[in-house]
């Protein structure tokens, strides 16, 4: 597209700059209550703005394809103007709009790190969506390449990638040679996300065990939070079988035994998950899920065995006893165990 016709401004002062509204009109949000807006700004975009809206999605469909990297520095080329310095760059509101689409998340998404090495080198912003499709993909790749990039480009690596996710980190837990990896590039382990769900608290849902123990001896922070709960709940859904040395360690190092699961509300405010977990602790988890020898960890180590639980997901948001939950589900053979009130001293004698 000739854009000499248009006359971009070349400054955000300047009273014909055209602000960046790509990402607004192109990218679903679910839960959005503003598709009147936008169907309504997509009709009163002056001749400009809808011009940069073009270029900018003939540029981002660069990013749909295995197309070399070549042809996204083509592209840009066309756009460069001259600066009086002789140096040449993409003319300002163009580049302004085509740092407003989902290049650089998509060029992650797909591994194409050769168009991420050229966005990056081009000086596009480096947004958390973009390291959070860089961290999923090295998840399936075990290569680091690219979030090696976002880091030497300016990424920190202890932002926060969304409400719940304290750090690039917490997408790649499972992997215990890319969280070495973050942990060298200067991971703090004892962060929690903006919303306060820990690292420790993820890690103890789905890392291993190795890995917990790294990450515990890495944060030094007084042991706090749902970890105990989290590691519990992944064992009784089936999503991590492993927990219960995981659960014996957390125990170990002092981690709360009946805290409840914690739930993080969205910024769009549909907390759908507080809704179905409810309160519910570890002890609770492992009963309805009939995990006879995680109850009998628990009890022995002191879980209060007369809490009550509330929740749509287990009890249809009836307050049960633990021993009511247990009857509800079938599991009988927890129920003695639940009634018995020495079950710890009988253990400690047994040893």
């Amino acid at each position: 597209m000739d854009i000499s016709q248009f006359q971009f401004a070349s400054r955000s002062s300047d009273p014909t700059w055209e602000e960046p509204r790509f990402n607004a009109l192109h990218t679903i949000r679910f839960f959005s209550d503003n598709l009147e807006d936008r169907e309504k700004c997509l009709h009163t975009l002056s001749d400009r703005a809808r011009a940069l809206d073009r270029i900018s999605m003939d540029f981002q469909m660069l990013f749909g394809s295995d197309g070399p990297a070549h042809k996204v520095e083509s592209f840009l080329r066309s756009y460069e103007v001259a600066l009086p310095s002789g140096i040449s760059v993409v003319q300002p509101n163009v580049f302004a709009w085509l740092n407003d689409t989902n290049a650089l998340r998509i060029a992650c998404q797909g591994n194409h790190q050769e168009k991420v090495r050229v966005l990056l080198e081009k000086g596009f912003t480096i947004r958390p969506d973009a390291v959070f499709s860089a961290a999923v993909k090295a998840k399936e790749t075990k290569n680091v390449a690219i979030l090696e990039l976002l880091v030497d480009f300016g990424w920190d690596i202890n932002k926060p990638l969304r409400e719940t996710t304290a750090s690039l980190m917490c997408t790649v837990l499972e992997v215990p040679e890319l969280v070495h990896w973050c942990l060298e590039k200067g991971t703090d382990a004892s962060l929690s996300s903006p919303s306060g769900l820990a690292i420790i608290d993820i890690a103890a849902g789905i890392a291993s065990l190795d890995t917990l123990k790294l990450l515990v001896s890495r944060a030094g922070s007084t042991p706090q939070g749902d970890a105990v709960a989290r590691a519990s709940y992944s064992h009784a859904s089936g999503d991590r079988p492993d927990r219960v040395d995981v659960v014996r360690f957390l125990l170990d190092q002092g981690y709360p035994i009946d805290e409840f699961f914690r739930t993080y509300s969205t910024p769009s405010g549909h907390d759908c998950e507080a809704m179905m977990f409810g309160r519910q602790n570890a002890l609770h988890f492992a009963i309805w899920a009939g995990k006879e020898e995680m109850v009998r960890l628990l009890l022995e180590r002191g879980a209060d065995r007369t809490k009550p639980t509330r929740s749509l997901m287990k009890t249809d948001w009836k307050t049960l006893s633990p021993v009511e939950l247990a009857r509800k589900h079938g599991h009988l053979n927890l129920v003695p165990l639940l009634e018995d009130e020495c079950i710890g001293a009988k253990s400690a004698r047994r040893e």
